[in-house]
């Protein structure tokens, strides 16, 4: 059986302040509980003749996780390397990025920990396939970022998928012949989920006029396909609030 880790819902890097670390503590055991990976960086090789590589490190670890979690205060505020790290990803557009105000969570913690209920919702990303599509997909980001498959468990899935996160449905001239795309496309639409179709090839999208005027993905965009998904999502949420 794989490592719970690498079955987690997304993997989350934790900014803070090494001298909020017991509420930091509050946050991360959040997370886990809800079957997130969360890091809060700190390694004591790293604090004497091994230094020159801890910014290599946190770097690498930043980029391999999808969600960033800062844990900002008075402390965090004043830490060069909260600052450092906070400004790298705000230059990563595809990173999903949550505020926790630290001050605010020691008087009200059911506030501050439900702005990681909506993270938690909308970094469960499912998608439908055809599978010879898929295998010319796997080794984009959507892969890399273990976003699961509907397999044969689609209604299950879609159910689960209710205000968490989007159904990508990958559109082709070879899924135009497939019957159970079809149905599994009803099913996708009957429930309450964001939709975010992307075209693999020159099928003409008004081959699925369900589909027509959504929001969709280009493949062929400077914009990487996270980064599509990313803004895709984020438009949704402002619209929903």
């Amino acid at each position: 059986m794989k490592h719970w880790e690498e079955r987690a819902k997304g993997w989350v890097f934790l900014s803070h302040s090494s001298n909020d670390y017991e509420n930091v503590k509050i946050v991360r055991d959040y997370l886990e509980e809800n079957g997130f990976s969360a890091l809060m960086f700190y390694l004591r090789c790293l604090e004497k003749d091994k230094k020159h590589l801890r910014k290599e490190l946190i770097e690498s670890e930043i980029s391999e996780r999808n969600i960033f979690v800062l844990c900002d205060s008075y402390d965090a505020r004043k830490s060069d390397w909260v600052k450092w790290e906070k400004e790298l990803v705000e230059k990563d557009k595809s990173k999903i990025f949550v505020t926790i105000d630290m001050e605010n969570l020691k008087s009200e913690k059911c506030t501050e920990l439900s702005k990681l209920d909506k993270l938690m919702k909308r970094s469960t990303l499912y998608f439908i396939y055809d599978y010879d599509d898929y295998k010319e997909y796997k080794n984009t980001t959507a892969k890399r970022k273990n976003i699961p498959n509907l397999s044969d468990k689609t209604k299950i899935a879609l159910n689960e998928t209710k205000n968490k996160g989007a159904v990508l449905v990958f559109l082709s001239q070879k899924i135009l012949d497939q019957k159970w795309f079809w149905s599994e496309k009803e099913s996708a639409l009957e429930e309450n989920t964001l939709i975010i179709p992307i075209l693999l090839d020159d099928v003409d999208i008004n081959e699925f006029p369900a589909f027509k005027n959504l929001k969709r993905i280009n493949i062929n965009s400077e914009i990487t396909i996270e980064e599509q998904i990313t803004l895709i999502i984020n438009e949704n949420d402002a619209k929903d609030n």
